[in-house]
């Protein structure tokens, strides 16, 4: 009798023993899956985290490079004449060319008629042979005109530009207004010494701002063609 008691206890000690394992197993199991899942929701978070500080550096750098865009456009834009008001450029103009020590004469100019004006050739009638290349010449360049594109000047403002004093006086001109705080181009310019009376005229003209480097230099009359670009067509 007592052996089979012990071996019932025994059975039920053993029977116990599994269930408590099994229990403790199961339980540990559950809880696996919820560290688990608490463990990929930590990383989520992190990611998360992660890329929300780089989407605002990024947002800082992009704002950083707009606002230089912006004040890369408000300078560009500041070197553009305005269509409807042109004076400052001009007023500029003959600011310049008294700080020189030249008489400033600024009228409009049509730039499209620039190639037209270029490409004018006398013709000598005397002699024929002569007359005949010229014409070739000129029929081939009415050919290759009439194959090149048409320059666009509608963003441009064209000015001729008349300056009456010395040489040096011309070439500090050219000088300012190459660096001048506006797109200018220069399409041409003609320098020709003038004659002695003309000489005088200029210089009563500009005695008053006189520059003393032009004292001994040779006076000449010049004419610039230059195109300002505007800010609006």
């Amino acid at each position: 009798m007592i052996r089979k008691f012990d071996k019932k206890i025994c059975l039920i000690v053993a029977a116990i023993i599994i269930l408590a394992v099994g229990l403790i197993w199961l339980a540990f199991c559950w809880q696996f899956e919820k560290i688990k899942e608490f463990s990929e929701n930590i990383q989520k978070e992190q990611l998360n985290s992660l890329v929300k500080q780089e989407r605002s550096q990024k947002v800082l750098e992009l704002g950083k490079e707009l606002f230089g865009i912006e004040a890369r456009g408000k300078e560009l834009k500041d070197m553009l004449v305005d269509k409807e008001n042109a004076v400052p450029f001009l007023k500029l103009l003959e600011d310049i060319a008294i700080g020189t020590g030249n008489s400033i004469k600024i009228s409009v100019f049509d730039l499209t008629k620039m190639k037209l004006q270029a490409s004018k050739k006398p013709v000598e009638t005397s002699d024929a042979e002569s007359a005949k290349d010229i014409q070739k010449e000129s029929q081939a360049q009415k050919a290759a005109k009439a194959k090149e594109k048409t320059p666009d000047f509608s963003n441009q403002l064209g000015f001729s530009v008349e300056l009456l004093g010395g040489y040096g006086g011309f070439l500090d001109f050219l000088t300012k207004l190459e660096n001048l705080p506006y797109f200018v181009r220069v399409y041409s310019f003609q320098a020709d010494p003038v004659a002695k009376g003309q000489a005088s005229q200029a210089a009563d003209a500009s005695t008053d701002q006189a520059n003393p480097a032009n004292a001994g230099n040779q006076s000449i009359k010049s004419t610039i063609i230059i195109g300002v670009y505007i800010n609006g067509k």
